[in-house]
């Protein structure tokens, strides 16, 4: 179990990504559109497999009628927050029966045959939200490649740690065991910053 990504909500992607590189040798990479949210992110690959995720409004008619988008837009006329965090899993199918929460199913085959994509099982939006990446063969490998090549100038490792607003004690409830790098400070608005260990020093998100 480790924190797979966090979402930093922005407005201007390419913006923000010449900002993290300039101000902090970050490089990113443009991803995919989500059709169910209209939105697109933007990935700051770390150590295979996590990544920071800077997401943005697309569409912005399909991100107004979906309840994710719709949760990216308030993120967005907030200024960009970070709005949420993803724990990777080895099967995300026993965390739904533990929970008794339906597995949202985002996997699709490519043109190749290879099954692309994710599953993930989500509560209130202040905690954070279980992933799998089921039958990704070369997943790991294609991370490494992105790393390689988006032109990172320090060397970014992993989450440091992240900084929660909230309760410790519902946190371990909802996780269950765990070794993450959490640190807890009073309030109910969940994630409030992130920090990313690299040869330069420690990247604050916030």
């Amino acid at each position: 179990m480790i924190v797979d990504h966090v979402v930093l909500v922005v407005r201007e992607p390419e913006k923000a990504a010449q900002d993290l590189l300039e101000r902090y040798g970050l490089g990113s990479e443009r991803g995919p559109y989500h059709t169910f949210s209209g939105t697109r992110n933007w990935s700051v690959p770390l150590t295979p497999p996590s990544y920071l995720e800077l997401l943005s409004i697309e569409d912005r008619e399909v991100a107004e009628s979906s309840k994710p988008g719709r949760r990216v837009i308030e993120c967005e006329q907030a200024g960009g927050v970070l709005l949420t965090w993803a724990i990777l899993v080895e099967d995300v199918e026993v965390v739904s029966q533990r929970l008794g929460i339906e597995i949202f199913d985002y996997t699709k085959r490519d043109e190749n045959g290879t099954l692309r994509g994710w599953r993930s099982v989500s509560g209130p939006p202040y905690l954070p939200f279980f992933i799998d990446w089921p039958n990704n063969e070369g997943r790991l490998q294609r991370w490494q490649n992105m790393y390689d090549r988006v032109g990172h100038k320090c060397a970014p490792t992993s989450f440091s740690s992240l900084t929660i607003s909230g309760s410790a004690r519902e946190m371990r409830e909802w996780i269950g065991p765990h070794s993450l790098p959490l640190r807890f400070i009073d309030g109910t608005r969940g994630l409030v910053e992130a920090r990313i260990a690299t040869t330069a020093g420690e990247v604050v998100i916030s």
